[in-house]
């Protein structure tokens, strides 16, 4: 991968020639850093700030697609006017309003035994985290030692042996996540946002920093500009890197500069 900032020229002319340009940013680990625990992980004000005069643009748009669900998400940002994303896709919440895949009863049944058997497995590990996102289920092991990384694997894994026809289990950043067997990844998401916003001189960028990012960017090779978030020997299939979200924020400065003046803080048409 190479450095985007390194490419910058280049990366700024084809900005200023775009006649439009969409920016998907992943969260965690990309606007705001990776932390200890999910719930202290927030949103840099100066980030705020940078989305709000990129929304202002009515030739950009901006779209956050988390692993998160759509509330926890929304009021870690809370800037209006943007569109966000959750839990991979399967929750919407844009300008018109909000759209989710809700599990059936049946399903929520499933979830609900799946939870329990990993609360009993797992429960009495130091440091287990899980987090309950209604249609998905995360189990964060950052803080357990690591004596017992490989009991949480296992128990992950007799999931995915017992359940694997319904549903799927998932591997970030200290967090294996469960989810519904069904179509739909951040690739999958970036696709259909794309074919609102007209498509002649579209730009479209995607920053992510963890394996769920992947499926978005396998989706835009070749089609924009994709950068992974972290250290440039992780492998990826995005083209560019960035170090971390210090320097997320840089590009969000940086495309503000190169963008048409006139264009900021008009109004959205």
């Amino acid at each position: 991968m190479k450095h985007l900032f390194r490419n910058w020229k280049v990366i700024q002319e084809r900005i200023r020639q775009a006649r439009r340009v969409y920016l998907f940013f992943d969260y965690d680990g990309t606007l705001t850093p990776i932390v200890s625990r999910p719930d202290l992980a927030l949103c840099p004000p100066e980030v705020k700030k940078f989305l709000a005069q990129l929304r202002d643009s009515p030739r950009v748009f901006v779209a956050i697609i988390s692993g998160r669900s759509l509330e926890d998400l929304y009021g870690r940002i809370g800037v209006p006017g943007i569109l966000y994303v959750g839990n991979h896709g399967l929750e919407i919440r844009n300008p018109a309003g909000i759209q989710k895949h809700n599990l059936t009863a049946g399903r929520q049944k499933e979830m609900t035994r799946i939870a329990k058997f990993l609360k009993t497995a797992l429960g009495n590990l130091p440091g287990i985290l899980f987090e309950d996102k209604n249609a998905t289920l995360a189990v964060h092991y950052r803080l357990v030692p690591k004596a017992y990384h490989e009991k949480v694997s296992q128990e992950m894994e007799e999931v995915a042996k017992e359940w694997g026809s319904q549903w799927r289990v998932t591997r970030g950043k200290m967090v294996f996540e469960v989810q519904p067997q069904a179509d739909f990844h951040k690739g999958k998401a970036v696709r259909n946002l794309l074919k609102a916003p007209p498509a002649p001189g579209l730009l479209p960028f995607y920053f992510g920093d963890d394996q769920t990012d992947e499926d978005a960017f396998r989706f835009l090779r070749g089609k924009g500009i994709t950068v992974f978030v972290g250290p440039p020997e992780t492998p990826s299939e995005a083209e560019f890197f960035l170090a971390d979200p210090a320097e997320g924020a840089e590009f969000m400065k940086r495309f503000i500069k190169a963008w048409p003046k006139e264009d900021l803080g008009a109004p959205k048409i």
